[in-house]
């Protein structure tokens, strides 16, 4: 968004709700905060289908402190950033 270090991604995906996230970035270094939040049926599956493939957790499923009963994980993609899970 111009020279302002806003960013966002958007996505249409079928029969999906579309949230979108904005984050503020001063640069294309990876994120230490979570750029984007993936909703996943079963956060536990997941996580473990993703560290057989060798992607780094950064946090194992936990309940969110915000919100009692949404499970929630960290992890870091190709790219280094840090990307979130979160049951519905």
């Amino acid at each position: 968004m111009a020279d302002s270090g806003w960013r966002w991604v958007e996505l249409a995906l079928p029969h999906a709700v579309t949230n979108l996230h904005f984050i503020s970035r001063a640069d294309a270094s990876p994120s230490e905060d979570p750029v984007m939040v993936l909703v996943d049926d079963n956060v536990e599956a997941t996580v473990a289908s993703l560290r057989a493939k060798g992607v780094e957790i950064v946090s194992e499923p936990q309940e969110a402190p915000w919100q009692p009963g949404r499970m929630i994980a960290e992890f870091h993609d190709s790219e280094g950033n840090r990307m979130m899970l979160a049951s519905r």
